[in-house]
């Protein structure tokens, strides 16, 4: 077992689409993303103002909205009532849980029932970055404070955010092609799977996008700019090529189907590397690759999500790379984020946790932050999660983005 305190890895942030394993329907860009991060350092004064909060000293309702039964959301959720109860201050809090099946309407009736209920505050994993702009302003216009998890809204003219904790996902796409750059002995990765959660899908195409930025970045030719290509899914270049762009649906048995499918079209020698853009995923990715008779250590294989199944992988060889993002320190920020409102203190409004990116070769070294919410909290104490501390990002320009 790895050591798994003392988290004090500080990743700089990209300036990303988030997402994690559900729809966000917006594409990055690379012109958009870089003014974003222009606009970081002027919104960073306005991120740590605190909303207008309710009453303090009594129990709160909160209504809390999940896009699909996600075990990614579950996590994040688990861990986020266990901050609660662990909070003589917040342990009698009423959480309303209602899980959807990735539909907008689904999501929107869910904030419409919260408001009917008059909770104190709503947290939603969003469907879509449209529905989510309704929802917001139906909140603010109810006066109630409006919390986004995960993936990052799209807050109307005029509306107001009271909080956002989400990944950068292009960061971890960046992370992803900048190991893939160091394979066979630096040569790189050339023949490319690209196994999407979603085409097309904003946290998809972030994570495609950085990939592309990392080999755009070390002067190789992919055909294109990394926008370009991660937009049109193109065929890349002399460099890299990407043999095939498919979506695993952010599932196993999809992503197994795929796989199998292209080592049945292409051969076993047609692609030296697969970038599936998380662990479910790649569960199946393995096991396709296992059935056919190939050795997953004969390829590059990287992901996302860090899970602690993939730590295993990662110290046997059966993937080559992961990043550790795990829901766990949304969930934890979230907590912080409410209990700072209604206490009326500053908070920093917009939070992107920190990336810890491990390969097969130093996964044994890292610490690494567990998606258990039991074992998480066992090791909070000796995990630094202030929310004000600057290892977490400030994410305020990435709302401008959306």
């Amino acid at each position: 077992m790895k050591k798994i305190i003392a988290i004090v890895v500080c990743i700089a942030m990209s300036v990303a689409l988030f997402a994690a394993c559900a729809p966000a329907t917006e594409t990055p860009s690379a012109e958009a993303s870089t003014e974003a991060s222009a606009s970081t350092e002027a919104s960073a004064e306005a991120s740590t103002e605190a909303s207008e909060p309710a009453a303090s000293g009594e129990a709160k309702t909160i209504g809390y909205y999940k896009d699909a039964a996600d075990d990614y959301y579950k996590a994040g959720y688990e861990v986020f009532l266990e901050c609660l109860k662990a909070d003589p201050e917040t342990a009698d809090w009423e959480v309303i849980d209602k899980v959807g099946q990735g539909t907008a309407q689904e999501q929107l009736a869910a904030v419409e029932d919260f408001i009917t209920a008059g909770v104190d505050a709503i947290v939603v994993v969003q469907n879509s970055p449209e529905i989510t702009a309704e929802c917001i302003t139906k909140a603010n216009e109810a006066g109630i404070p409006y919390f986004a998890l995960t993936h990052a809204p799209s807050v109307p003219a005029g509306g107001e955010l009271a909080g956002f904790v989400g990944y950068d996902f292009v960061e971890t796409g960046v992370m992803a092609g900048e190991d893939a750059l160091t394979y066979n002995n630096g040569e790189g990765v050339k023949k490319l799977v690209m196994v999407e959660g979603k085409l097309g899908q904003g946290t998809a195409s972030a994570q495609s996008l950085g990939f592309l930025q990392a080999y755009e970045e070390a002067g190789k030719d992919i055909g294109g700019t990394a926008n370009d290509v991660a937009v049109n899914k193109t065929e890349g270049g002399a460099d890299l090529q990407i043999v095939q762009w498919s979506s695993g649906d952010w599932m196993a048995d999809p992503a197994k189907k795929v796989v199998a499918d292209v080592i049945t079209a292409l051969g076993a020698d047609g692609f030296d590397g697969m970038y599936v853009q998380n662990d479910e995923m790649m569960d199946g990715a393995i096991q396709a690759l296992e059935e056919a008779g190939l050795n997953p250590a004969d390829y590059w294989l990287g992901s996302s999500n860090g899970k602690e199944k993939s730590w295993t992988w990662a110290e046997e060889g059966r993937v080559t790379m992961d990043v550790n993002q795990t829901p766990a320190l949304e969930g934890d920020l979230l907590y912080q984020m409410l209990k700072a409102y209604f206490n009326g203190e500053e908070y920093r409004k917009y939070v992107s946790p920190y990336l810890t990116p491990y390969n097969s070769s130093n996964v044994t070294e890292l610490t690494l932050v567990p998606y258990d919410a039991t074992a998480y909290m066992e090791l909070r104490p000796d995990i630094v999660t202030d929310i004000n501390d600057p290892k977490f990002e400030d994410a305020e320009a990435l709302i401008t983005f959306n």
